[in-house]
């Protein structure tokens, strides 16, 4: 199944057989597709939730993007974002499938798999500074022999007042030809805008504004 989101259109995949989020690539500057088999039975995940609480004390911010009646109806909307200029946030990310009753909690399939998944983040007006505050064996045993973050916990300043769009890009990187795709320094191949392997899962945004 595709998807992808701008603005606040994007439709999300989470493969049922295996416990693993996956979804088709389009091809922008940091998409890439490898040459797995990918074709798996899926179920939609319709809300990703973010939330920023000042390291300081104070209270969160939280938006959310909620595609309500699932991928192939209505398309989806995102909720704004406002920070606060010098202030430091923790920022968790959470995916759920609330179409299903109870709601299903795709982050945790995320954590049990965290060696195969690393989460991005881009704000194209440049009014933040982010770093990782998680590492895959935070969730589990590390398997592989480096200990690699994942982004489900992010630290987020505000250095700048302006606005633009916060981006967040979940890709899904499993081992290709017994090799891992997740390997050191993808985040900076993000930042230089270099094509990542694997494929994209999540590529969502919503409108930011740091006041």
């Amino acid at each position: 199944m595709h998807f992808k989101k701008a603005l606040g259109v994007f439709f999300l995949t989470v493969c049922a057989a295996t416990g693993c989020v996956t979804g088709d690539d389009d091809h922008d500057d940091h998409d890439h597709d490898d040459d797995g088999d990918h074709d798996h039975e899926t179920e939609v995940i319709s809300r990703v939730e973010l939330t920023f609480t000042p390291t300081g004390g104070g209270d969160a911010v939280t938006a959310a993007f909620s595609d309500p009646d699932g991928d192939g109806g209505t398309s989806g909307t995102s909720e704004p974002i406002e920070l606060t200029a010098g202030t430091e946030y923790e920022l968790t990310i959470t995916l759920t499938n609330d179409l299903e009753d109870p709601p299903v909690d795709i982050t945790e399939e995320i954590r049990e798999e965290a060696e195969e998944h690393q989460i991005f983040i881009a704000d194209d007006a440049l009014l933040l500074t982010t770093a990782y505050a998680d590492l895959e064996s935070d969730y589990g045993s590390n398997t592989v022999d480096e200990d690699l973050p994942v982004g489900l916990v992010q630290t987020v300043t505000a250095e700048t007042a302006g606005t633009g769009n916060f981006r967040v890009i979940l890709r899904h990187l499993p081992e290709l030809n017994d090799s891992p795709q997740k390997t050191a320094g993808l985040e900076e191949d993000f930042a230089a805008g270099t094509a990542l392997p694997g494929d994209v899962d999540v590529d969502v945004s919503f409108e930011l504004t740091v006041i």
